[in-house]
């Protein structure tokens, strides 16, 4: 069995994205929770603006929003990064909206 992957983002609401799946389900993850218990100075926090949460896509795999991280990289130099989260923690905590056809 596959592992699920987001593979579409079907709609964007207030910390929910609803999702077709790899699966073919489509699902809803609400992330009101993980993002108001968040660090308050931290990159998860900042998905709390209606805007920059609007700004969600998938790579094929995940959600994922472009340069929310700051690394470093091996020269000491910062680096934007996109924030993404465990797809398999995404599909954990979606919940069934439509089940696959």
């Amino acid at each position: 069995m596959k592992l699920p992957r987001i593979r579409k983002i079907l709609a964007v609401e207030p910390y929910k994205v609803t999702c077709l799946w790899s699966t073919g389900e489509v699902r809803e993850v609400n992330l009101e929770a993980y993002v108001k218990t968040a660090r308050p100075q931290g990159p998860i926090a900042r998905l709390s603006d209606a805007h920059l949460f609007n700004q969600v896509k998938t790579d094929g795999r995940t959600l994922c929003w472009d340069d929310l991280l700051t690394l470093i990289d091996d020269s000491g130099a910062p680096e934007s990064a996109p924030l993404d989260f465990d797809p398999d923690a995404m599909y954990a905590m979606s919940h069934l909206v439509r089940p696959a056809s």
